[in-house]
């Protein structure tokens, strides 16, 4: 009887554990977000309008609100969060800074937030073509800029809202051309159809011997022959991981520094990359060229038809190119040829040129200062004028492109041409004529076939 008795216990206390346990799990509390709403009277497009290189103090009690586009979370940016409006059917997005003397921000301020911006007391500046709000600093070199909210003051002048939109609520998908525009710095971009160019293939996404300022820097390529810097920090939480292989598509925050726009991810989950590389069976990107410098490769004929000045090389930053540039000589006329090795198209089809060129000091766009791009199958390796040229027409920088800023040449088919071909980059430039003495740069020339 004792034993049925304790039975029948055991019974009712089990069943009593078992009901417990599940009222625990329906009972899961909601978590509520209690943040005061403000009143933005001011937007990012009036602050941004009225602010120039010159730091500036701001005077008035005044409101803006943006949305959270960049985190540190895994490493890749530091001390400073990039917020940015919301693009609409009739308004551009909007990006700006806001230097932070705090790490792990993204615990306050999460992608997607909304957060108010009081403005009175801060400054403001525009650098590097982007609008940045902060308190006042003033440098060892006397000087002036913005400088990062304190760890005091910070949440008094940031305030993160209840409102949280979606990653695709904020993107704006774009080309890497359309990226070269200092309106879209500090805003979130994905650009398509990209893989790393072939000198980040077997590498990882930092390198300390590949340090530059503390992160790595590489490219990635369109099929146009565009390129643009990802740029990855020695302390992001990926920097050991292996680069991608493939083509896909990458999501980040867009920044510059100096001439050079970078894009920057917040983790790996902005990268998807898992489409077939095109991979070019002719490259040259002067990476063996002599500074400063006549330019001189193996199996490359640089010709000076007219004048006296050849085609050059010239390294910047470590990046080697090809150039030609006539200012300051006494030169009336010069005209110079930058001729390809010979490249057969005989074991390939459907064959794809693609380069990148730049300009420098291009005051008019006239035919008299000008760089023309042309093929041939008779060129004979010496007799330019005996050759039958045809111009390809690629796109090329002009007067309104931005000094140094290099554009794709777009997808040149070369696809109804078989044999031996030489690929003729022609310059024509006058050094007396302040009007015509332009330079013009050039890197990247490779072909892709199936």
């Amino acid at each position: 009887m004792i034993n049925q008795w304790n039975k029948l216990i055991f019974l009712v206390l089990l069943s009593t554990l078992l009901v417990n346990c599940d009222n625990d799990n329906v009972a899961t509390p909601n978590l509520l977000c209690d943040q005061t709403d403000l009143v933005a009277n001011k937007s990012v497009a009036d602050i941004r309008a009225a602010s120039n290189n010159i730091v500036r103090g701001y005077n008035y009690d005044d409101v803006i609100e943006a949305y959270v586009v960049s985190s540190d979370e895994y490493g890749n940016f530091f001390k400073a969060i990039s917020f940015q409006t919301l693009p609409t059917a009739t308004t551009k997005t909007i990006g700006f800074s806001v230097p932070i003397d705090v790490s792990n921000a993204y615990i306050d301020y999460r992608v997607g937030n909304k957060v108010y911006v009081k403005l009175k007391n801060q400054f403001t500046d525009i650098r590097y073509g982007s609008l940045r709000i902060g308190t006042s600093y003033i440098s060892s070199f006397n000087i002036g800029g913005v400088g990062r909210l304190s760890q005091n003051d910070f949440k008094d002048i940031l305030i993160a809202s209840c409102t949280t939109v979606s990653d695709d609520q904020l993107v704006t998908p774009m080309t890497i051309a359309q990226s070269q525009d200092d309106e879209k710095v500090n805003t979130l971009i994905e650009i398509s159809n990209v893989q790393f160019t072939e000198e980040a293939i077997g590498r990882t996404f930092y390198e300390e011997t590949n340090d530059i300022g503390g992160a790595t820097n590489w490219s990635l390529r369109d099929d146009e022959g565009n390129q643009i810097i990802l740029r990855t920090s020695s302390y992001a939480r990926f920097a050991a991981d292996d680069l991608p292989t493939g083509v896909g598509t990458v999501r980040g925050v867009l920044t510059k520094y100096s001439d050079d726009f970078q894009l920057v991810v917040r983790s790996l989950d902005d990268i998807a990359m898992k489409g077939e590389r095109a991979i070019p069976f002719f490259i040259e990107n002067f990476q063996s060229v002599t500074d400063k410098a006549n330019l001189s490769l193996p199996d490359w004929t640089n010709i000076v038809t007219e004048g006296k000045l050849f085609w050059r090389s010239g390294i910047l930053d470590g990046n080697g190119y090809a150039e030609f540039a006539i200012s300051g000589t006494r030169v009336d006329l010069n005209e110079a040829w930058l001729i390809s090795p010979p490249i057969n198209l005989d074991d390939t089809i459907n064959e794809v040129l693609t380069f990148r060129t730049a300009q420098e000091g291009l005051d008019v766009n006239s035919n008299l200062n000008a760089l023309e791009v042309y093929i041939a199958t008779d060129f004979d390796g010496l007799n330019v004028d005996q050759a039958s040229w045809i111009n390809l027409n690629p796109k090329l920088p002009n007067q309104a492109t931005p000094d140094l800023q290099y554009i794709g040449s777009g997808k040149i088919d070369l696809s109804s041409y078989e044999g031996e071909v030489h690929i003729a980059f022609k310059y024509v430039g006058s050094g007396k004529n302040l009007a015509l003495d332009g330079s013009f740069l050039l890197d990247d020339v490779q072909i892709v076939a199936e």
